[in-house]
Formats: C-alpha cells, sequence, structure tokens
C-alpha cells in the first residue's frame, strides 16, 4: 500500500497535465462561439481541438483504469496469469514519473507468454516496489531496463531490473530483504518494500537476486 500511495501522487500529476489542456482547448472554444467567429477556418479548428481533447480524455480513462486496477479489493488466490501483463501495467503508470525524473526506461520483454499461476494484485505491488526503489536510487536522472525472458527448458523464466542508481554498500546486501530496514533518513522510508518483494516472491515459488556496486546500479 506504500508504494500504491506514491503511484497515485504520480498519476495524480499526470492527469493533471491533460486536464489543463482540456480547459485551455475548452476556453478557446468558448471564446470563439462568443466571438461568433463560426467560419470554415474556425470549424477547421473545433475539430483539431476536438480531436486533441478525445485524446487526452482517452489518456485520463486508461490511467483511472490502471489504478483501480491496482485499488481493486480482489479474492485472494491464484489464478493463469502472464507476467508480461504485470509487468507492461506497471511500467504504464509509471512512465510519466520516469519521464519527470528524466530517467530513460527500456523495456524488453519476451515474446513468449510468461505464464504462472499467481496473484496478480500482489505481483503487480512486487514490480511497483522494485520499480520505485530503482526511480528513488536516481534523484538525478538515469537509465532503468526492466527485462523478461524465458528459460531454455520452458519451465521458468526471470525478470530483470537494471538501474544505474547510486548502489547499495557491501555491508548492506545481507539486510536488504529485512523487515524495517532502511538506509533512508528517519521518517523517509518504513523498511517494508523490499521484505514485501521477497515475501510475493517466495511465495509463488520464485527466488530474487541483487547484484550491486556502489555509484553503478
Amino acid at each position: 500500500m506504500i508504494s500504491l500511495g506514491k503511484l497515485v501522487a504520480s498519476c495524480v500529476h499526470e492527469i493533471n497535465n491533460p486536464i489543463q489542456g482540456l480547459l485551455t482547448f475548452s476556453h478557446l472554444m468558448q471564446a470563439m462561439v462568443a466571438d461568433n467567429q463560426i467560419d470554415p477556418q474556425s470549424i477547421g479548428k473545433f475539430k483539431e481541438y476536438l480531436s486533441i481533447m478525445s485524446t487526452e480524455l482517452e489518456r485520463c480513462g486508461n490511467i483511472v483504469s490502471g489504478l483501480l486496477s491496482f485499488s481493486r479489493e480482489t479474492p485472494r488466490g491464484f489464478a493463469d496469469i502472464n507476467m508480461n501483463d504485470v509487468i507492461g501495467a506497471v511500467v504504464s503508470l509509471t512512465r510519466h514519473k520516469m519521464e519527470l525524473q528524466n530517467i530513460r526506461l527500456t523495456v524488453d520483454l519476451s515474446r513468449e507468454i510468461l505464464l504462472l499461476r499467481g496473484d496478480t494484485n500482489r505481483l503487480q505491488q512486487c514490480i511497483l516496489n522494485l520499480i520505485f526503489n530503482a526511480i528513488e536510487a536516481m534523484p538525478q536522472g538515469g537509465e532503468l531496463q526492466v527485462k523478461s525472458r524465458l528459460d531454455e527448458n520452458k519451465k521458468r523464466f526471470k525478470v530483470e531490473i537494471h538501474d544505474t542508481g547510486c548502489g547499495i554498500p557491501e555491508e548492506n546486501m545481507d539486510h536488504l530483504f529485512d523487515p524495517f530496514f532502511t538506509t533512508k533518513p528517519d521518517g523517509e522510508g518504513t523498511g517494508l518494500g523490499l521484505s514485501i518483494v521477497y515475501g510475493v516472491i517466495k511465495n509463488h515459488g520464485g527466488k530474487i537476486k541483487v547484484h550491486s556496486s556502489p555509484e553503478q546500479g
């Protein structure tokens, strides 16, 4: 829920941009009507504005729909899901935040379906925590890569998230998944994000590995 709060805050900013654009175009159209400027040229402008407004409204709708999929209470339980769909949903909702922080995103997902029995909401929270951790490690910008691959025997797959952030000191590596362990200043982190990730992955029969070097991500 902690990362969901961050996601909501980020999406509020993303929704605000198209809303401001919609207000601008609606004011322009109102002014044209008030001045009786309804000539062929104005009708062309109207069509242009309406097309842009339609696109922006669709964008807002997609953002809201994505947020609802994260926040909706669903029965606990596993179902057949495609892990690429889980990753894609999270990336879609965090892309704008990366753009604001000057983070260049590269997504390279397997062309094959990564089928597993899993809890979609918990897996979304897992990927969300990992991506937010990467974003927070690059306050001045950087690069973030998200990859997925099916192994050769097609029985397992792996998801990789690479960043060019500040990295993790060697002395902290053994404590990354400990509950309440954090290197953030008091009040800025709960230390629960990665422990939740660890629990979700173990509950799905998976493994998690971390490779890091200071100042290299």
